[in-house]
């Protein structure tokens, strides 16, 4: 967090007089406090160059080549923070003006930090060690402080590396939260981002290797140089350091490879499986630590999805899960309707009563099930919506509110096929008769809406509309004919359907209920007329 200093200024001498009173500063450019990195890593690789040398008792070549040291040291200080003014500049001038423009440009520098830092030690490096190798060629070094500077170079550059690593962490889990709130939207911050990542794993490791492992053995070094270690007392050190330093340290990191970056990974695979849609996937518990907590919530997450997908498969089957899906995407879901231009559809078998006088109640149901399961998926297939069933009679609306913007055409596509999948249906041998339905089809515009209360609702349609389609439904047996459009129906349909089917007029009929004649038209399957 950056502070921001008060106080009484001075007049016209610009000075400050009184106290200074620091203010926490919530900002989104906290991430600046970067650029103290260079010098950061500048004492690093100085301390641990020094200390290289003077384990292997080469502090003289120092001394000798200082002015080369020295000079080595600003060069790479400059070209340090000309590699991270580069990187940091674009987030520094979003910062200021917050452009939507200058956005992208930011979110793939912090995507891809990870990958930023390998590339500005490999520049580093390979920087240095050309200069190194120029410096012999042209005289300016010895061979021997070529050698031993290289082999400092490397080992610096890698604890370098380890302490930056920190240090970045650090700086993105505390200090961009404002910036991130600038770039991304709401939805967008709930969002996994692609980018290249270390593992927990590899940055213990790495944290272990720089603050344990290097500097014990630079010690080890260095003590077996001066201190002239031998026999009993070499044995000792050596003891020592197995015993109490590398065993435990390489046993601690499979401890916490085991305990932390195994069961993370393994969560991060059942999730993306609980994501998928597999509501059966669960994690083990064997301990009772913070990652133990995770999976236990991680489970009853599991059981919980587990539970409302069985509720959303049972009774989804009771509505229309498309009205359902529909209500949830525009949020209609109080009391309440709206005038919609629609289609609906009326199916229903004919001579059904006596039909179900011959079966039993189970045989009954067997052959409304088998029948729907005929007849009704060509209606989702050409995006109507089944409204409800009644008996052996099917309701399906099709309006563009629900899917369907061509609705007289996706209602007439899908009587005809219908009128495919009874005859399939017929041929299958499931009845000892043929059954036989007449479909009638109606559009214009209807209400549509929720009726019932709070705690019961049910989504349907209501106008004339629906009993003229009702009404052509009952007339296609006095017709002799399966399916019946209006005129209305007729008139709306493309030209393309038009020519798919025949169409015979029947002329302008009287239906109950309506004042008005309506005009009915014969779909013939078979031929065009």
């Amino acid at each position: 967090m950056s502070y921001k200093a008060t106080g009484a200024q001075n007049g016209k001498t610009g000075m400050f007089t009184g106290f200074f009173t620091l203010k926490p500063r919530k900002s989104a450019d906290n991430i600046s406090v970067i650029l103290v990195l260079p010098c950061a890593l500048m004492g690093v690789n100085s301390a641990v160059s020094f200390f290289f040398f003077l384990a292997f008792g080469k502090m003289e070549l120092v001394r000798t080549f200082r002015t080369a040291a020295i000079w080595n040291g600003l060069i790479v200080l400059a070209l340090s923070y000309a590699l991270l003014l580069y990187w940091y500049a674009p987030i520094w001038r979003f910062c200021r003006t917050f452009t939507p423009d200058a956005g992208g440009i930011v979110k793939e520098r912090l995507n891809s930090i990870y990958r930023a830092i390998i590339l500005f030690f490999a520049i580093i490096l390979s920087v240095e060690t050309a200069a190194h190798l120029a410096a012999l060629a042209l005289g300016c070094l010895s061979g021997e402080f070529v050698v031993y500077a290289l082999c400092a170079l490397v080992l610096s550059t890698l604890i370098q590396f380890c302490y930056a690593l920190v240090f970045l962490d650090n700086i993105l889990i505390k200090s961009t939260s404002v910036l991130l709130e600038k770039l991304y939207s709401r939805e967008q911050l709930y969002v996994m981002r692609e980018g290249f990542n270390i593992s927990f794993s590899v940055k213990i490791g790495m944290l272990l290797l720089s603050t344990a492992v290097v500097p014990m053995a630079m010690m080890y070094v260095y003590l077996r140089r001066v201190g002239g270690l031998a026999g009993n007392d070499l044995i000792a050190v050596n003891n020592l350091l197995i015993v109490t330093v590398f065993t435990p340290m390489v046993l601690g990191y499979g401890v916490i490879y085991s305990m932390l970056q195994g069961p993370v990974n393994g969560l991060i695979a059942k999730m993306k499986r609980l994501s998928a849609g597999d509501y059966d996937v669960k994690t083990r518990i064997y301990f009772t630590d913070e990652i133990a907590h995770l999976k236990n919530s991680f489970n009853r997450l599991t059981d919980q999805l587990k539970e409302r997908e069985y509720l959303r498969e049972t009774f989804g089957k009771y509505v229309s899960i498309e009205i359902a899906r529909q209500l949830l995407k525009t949020g209609k879901i109080n009391l309440g309707g709206e005038n919609i231009s629609a289609t609906v559809m009326f199916c229903d078998i004919r001579n059904f009563t006596a039909l179900a006088e011959r079966l039993s109640a189970g045989e009954l149901i067997d052959f409304l099930n088998n029948y729907f399961a005929y007849v009704t998926p060509p209606i989702m297939a050409n995006r109507g919506v089944i409204n409800k069933f009644m008996g052996d009679a099917v309701m399906a609306v099709y309006t563009p509110a629900l899917g369907s913007e061509a609705h007289a055409d996706d209602a007439v596509l899908s009587a005809a096929a219908m009128a495919a999948a009874l005859e399939k249906f017929n041929a299958s041998g499931k009845m000892l008769r043929p059954v036989q339905f007449g479909i009638g089809i109606h559009t214009g515009l209807l209400v549509a809406g929720n009726v019932g209360t709070m705690a019961r609702l049910e989504y349907t349609v209501i106008g004339d509309v629906v009993n003229a389609a009702s009404r052509l439904e009952s007339k296609t047996k006095d017709l002799s004919a399966d399916i019946l459009i209006s005129g209305a129906v007729h008139d709306a349909l493309n030209p393309r359907v038009k020519g798919l089917f025949g169409f015979e007029s029947l002329g302008s009929m009287a239906l109950k209920g309506k004042n008005e004649t309506v005009p009915v038209y014969k779909v013939s399957l078979s031929e065009k007329k």
